[in-house]
């Protein structure tokens, strides 16, 4: 039974009046032990006793085990094949022969998590000194005709300032263009671009053993930039054009556009953008567009010559009067037919 504030009042003054607990529990109409428990006025009903069983299955040899399969996830780094409480408390009953139940072995790991926690620390940017990219996925009407695009999402690390780009595919071209375009949008180039391991980018390897594809590669010494790949599993380090990405889909692309084109798309991407331009973002002493045009002064110049994003293939037409590109055949004149 639940005491109230009320109960005990009534338990407390009937105890001074000189009335018995028998007499007390009658009248309450509940057992002598909770009449007994509070007449005295050493326990209150709004107070309760901390419960914190410690528990004794827990040896030493079960937390080393745990301590293990957490160390072993640390060193893997893959993200979605970590062990679960779940897992851990399985793999302690067939190898440990464990006897204990699944919620201690929960409780376990909890607290060891907690406790090897990281702390975090926001991270500080001169002007012009970062840009960090990403793409991300969403829906749209093209002319009638719901479809999936690629946004390209672009950041300055320094000022917030965003802009956002749609394609229709997320390959080595529109990566490239994309790039072109952005630095055309500040007027400058930051000193780095922070982008994950994507093979529009890199050939192979990830982080700082990441080797880049050729032509990206061609591009960042044209634009006299540092390529930045992020360690696998850790957004963290482009945490401002993650939340970019989701910002787009969230505040653009609700509801779902209906566009004739993807140039009506991207104009109003780019006005949405120059929007967000009034924020003031948190922690800081002055507007997305204020910082903005500081920190363009601090960019590095345009080159005078506009990197070609296009793709070139020396290829023969057959007998059909195409041409193969990529995935497509294309018609050409019959005059051309066996060059």
């Amino acid at each position: 039974m639940v005491i109230t504030l009320g109960d005990y009042a009534v338990i407390r003054r009937l105890f001074n009046s000189g009335t018995s607990k028998r007499a007390i529990a009658k009248k309450l109409g509940i057992s002598r032990n909770t009449v007994d428990k509070y007449c005295q006025g050493d326990t209150t009903p709004w107070n309760k006793k901390a419960y914190n069983r410690q528990s004794t299955i827990i040896s030493d040899e079960v937390m080393n085990f745990i301590r293990q399969c957490l160390e072993e996830d640390k060193l893997e780094g893959v993200r979605k094949q970590k062990h679960t409480a779940k897992r851990i408390f399985d793999r302690l009953v067939d190898e440990c022969n464990f006897t204990g139940g699944e919620s201690t072995v929960r409780r376990t790991v909890n607290q060891l998590k907690e406790q090897t926690q990281q702390p975090f620390i926001p991270l500080e940017f001169s002007p012009g000194e970062a840009l960090q990219i990403d793409w991300g996925a969403a829906k749209i009407y093209l002319n009638g005709r719901k479809m999936d695009i690629n946004l390209f999402c672009a950041r300055l690390c320094a000022s917030g300032a965003p802009i956002v780009f749609a394609f229709e595919r997320q390959n080595e071209e529109s990566f490239l263009e994309a790039l072109v375009r952005t630095f055309q949008h500040f007027s400058g180039v930051s000193r780095r671009v922070v982008f994950d391991n994507a093979k529009v980018a890199v050939k192979e390897g990830f982080g700082s053993h990441a080797i880049k594809q050729a032509r990206y590669a061609a591009l960042a010494a044209h634009y006299s930039f540092e390529t930045v790949f992020c360690n696998p599993a850790e957004g963290h380090e482009k945490g401002l054009v993650e939340g970019l990405v989701g910002w787009a889909r969230r505040n653009i692309l609700v509801p779902i556009p209906k566009v004739e084109s993807f140039e009506e798309l991207d104009a109003q991407l780019l006005a949405r953008c120059n929007q967000y331009l009034k924020h003031t973002v948190r922690n800081k002493t002055s507007s997305v567009g204020t910082l903005l045009a500081f920190e363009k002064e601090a960019l590095n110049k345009l080159p005078s010559y506009v990197f070609d994003t296009s793709r070139s293939l020396t290829t023969c037409v057959d007998t059909y009067c195409t041409v193969r590109f990529d995935t497509n055949n294309y018609s050409v004149p019959v005059s051309h037919c066996g060059l």
